[in-house]
Formats: structure tokens, sequence, C-alpha cells
């Protein structure tokens, strides 16, 4: 069974992988998960700290088979999952 979540396999691969970091970055930042949507900010509107930082780091990296970002370089939620996505999944990028 194959499931489709979006036009194409990168979409899809995003649309699924949201979830997941959503749920991470809620956690990590001690934040609601309906507060966790495309246009929030780590900072401002999440209220990410640096020990925050830290934590959503390595949790990413726990979850995402070890992939590292820097979260001060992504500074919504959806800069974050596009970078996740793309650093998980360079080749469906092409």
């Amino acid at each position: 069974m194959c499931i489709r979540a979006g036009k194409d396999e990168l979409d899809s691969v995003k649309n699924l992988m949201s979830m997941s970091l959503k749920a991470v970055v809620a956690t990590a930042l001690h934040a609601d998960l309906e507060a966790v949507d495309d246009d929030a900010r780590l900072v401002e509107d999440l209220h990410m700290g640096e020990a925050e930082s830290h934590e959503l780091e390595a949790m990413i990296a726990d979850v995402f088979d070890g992939v590292h970002v820097d979260p001060h370089e992504t500074p919504t939620f959806g800069a974050l999952l596009d970078r996740v996505v793309l650093s998980e999944f360079t080749h469906l990028a092409a």
C-alpha cells in the first residue's frame, strides 16, 4: 500500500515528516502543539532559549537519523522543516 500526501515525492515526504517534527518542536520548546505551524517563529513565538535550542537540536538528531541542524539558522518552523527534510532526503530535491 502506498500513500500520497502531496503533489510529488518531496512534498509527500515533507507533509508526513511535518507531524513528527511538530511533536519534537512542541516537546523541546514546551509549547502547545497547536502553536507550532509553518509561520511560528522559534524564538519570538515559541520562546526558544539557548537551553531549548540545544534540546531541540539533540531531539531532531535522535528522531531523524542523526540529522544535525542549527535551530538558530531557521527562524520559523517552516524553515526548520525544510532544512530537516532536505538534510534527510537531499536526493529527492533534484
